[in-house]
């Protein structure tokens, strides 16, 4: 498992990295501006995740990305699963506009099974 504690030389570089600059430029930048030499560049690019949030630097991490839209949909089917049975429970914690969407959209959905059968 890899260390997780900062490297001083690290953060250092870091917090004088401008995260703002042009991002069609793959060459990092101080924040006066000036170039990051190749062994700033190196350093940057070896930079942990750990390291670059603990800078502020906002990370992609796809694969956590990926994991979270699953889960928002996965979440949502099983909640589905016992709102749809129980939804006039539903109805007293509803905005009126939410309760005006409900019936539109329960009217489409109701609709819509009725033609296939």
């Amino acid at each position: 498992m890899p260390d997780s504690t900062p490297r001083p030389h690290v953060m250092a570089l870091l917090f004088d990295m401008d995260f703002k600059g042009p991002k069609d430029s793959l060459v990092f930048r101080h924040l006066d501006g000036r170039l990051f030499t190749k062994e700033e560049q190196a350093i940057a690019r070896g930079a942990t995740i750990e390291e670059l949030q603990a800078a502020g630097a906002h990370v992609d991490n796809p694969d956590t990305e990926a994991e979270a839209d699953e889960a928002i949909v996965k979440l949502a089917e099983l909640l589905f699963k016992y709102v749809i049975p129980n939804r006039k429970v539903l109805i007293p914690f509803m905005t009126h506009e939410d309760m005006l969407e409900y019936g539109r959209l329960e009217s489409i959905a109701v609709a819509g099974v009725e033609t296939k059968d």
